[in-house]
């Protein structure tokens, strides 16, 4: 199957299943179409909220077959002690990392609850992918508020914490965010989500390029949007090019 452009990808955001939000699903048996029609090099899967615990599994399998496929790990509140056994022996043999999304948690990643999670990906030095939405969640009392993010970070520095959605899905949010985040190089940003090419052009002006990484969040968004989000943009060709596959691979490399 040709690819609708001819730039490899490296993809930080993809999601197997299904969610209650979406009518869409990427079956594992499709993960290898999917990687076939976008040009994708290599990619990070993760689960989506139903059925968590099938499709970690499926995610550590995958990802321990196939070098160019990584895992990110749901962690849920309610099974700490079972997901630390687990990540404790997987991260470094296909996991990455742990993905975090505060609204089904209904508790922000910094919460005292996670921090035997967080101790232990400082330790591995591995990644944390973390949901930030938009509206009121460049706030605090938001639990996806990209300030949740910073303080993980801020207080282990070992982690590499990727802010999702450009810190917020929202121009002004992504400001605040990327600006919040200069003084802490441990601190990425993703571009799901977006909207238009601007807020990914502001924040390589604020932070450089190796801190912006390309992410689709497919199935929820559109692949071809996000990828011409990136494309489209001002940006000059070394710079798409580092977005789009380089900085992914250097993030690993540093992980």
């Amino acid at each position: 199957m040709a690819a609708f452009h001819d730039k490899l990808i490296n993809d930080i955001h993809v999601h197997l299943g299904w969610s209650d939000g979406i009518n869409n699903f990427l079956d594992p048996d499709k993960l290898d179409g999917f990687i076939s029609k976008n040009n994708i090099d290599e990619v990070a899967l993760i689960p989506f909220e139903k059925d968590t615990t099938t499709y970690n599994r499926k995610i550590i399998q995958l990802s321990k077959q196939n070098s160019k496929i990584h895992g990110f790990y749901w962690i849920r509140k309610d099974q700490i002690s079972e997901d630390l056994k687990i990540l404790e022996e997987c991260i470094g043999d296909g996991l990455i990392g742990v993905k975090f999304h505060g609204t089904y948690e209904n508790l922000p990643v910094s919460d005292e609850s996670y921090l035997p999670v967080m101790q232990l990906l400082d330790e591995k030095q591995a990644i944390l992918l973390v949901h930030c939405g938009r509206y009121k969640d460049g706030y605090a009392e938001s639990n996806t508020s990209f300030l949740h993010g910073l303080q993980v970070a801020k207080t282990f520095p070992k982690i590499k914490v990727v802010l999702a959605h450009m810190g917020g899905n929202d121009t002004s949010i992504t400001k605040r965010a990327v600006t919040a985040a200069v003084e802490n190089s441990n601190v990425y940003f993703d571009t799901s989500g977006t909207s238009t090419p601007y807020r990914i052009e502001h924040a390589v002006s604020v932070l450089g390029t190796e801190r912006i990484l390309f992410g689709s969040d497919f199935p929820w968004c559109s692949f071809k949007a996000m990828y011409y989000n990136v494309n489209d943009s001002l940006l000059d060709e070394n710079t798409k090019h580092a977005i789009l596959h380089e900085n992914f691979v250097k993030l690993l490399r540093s992980a």
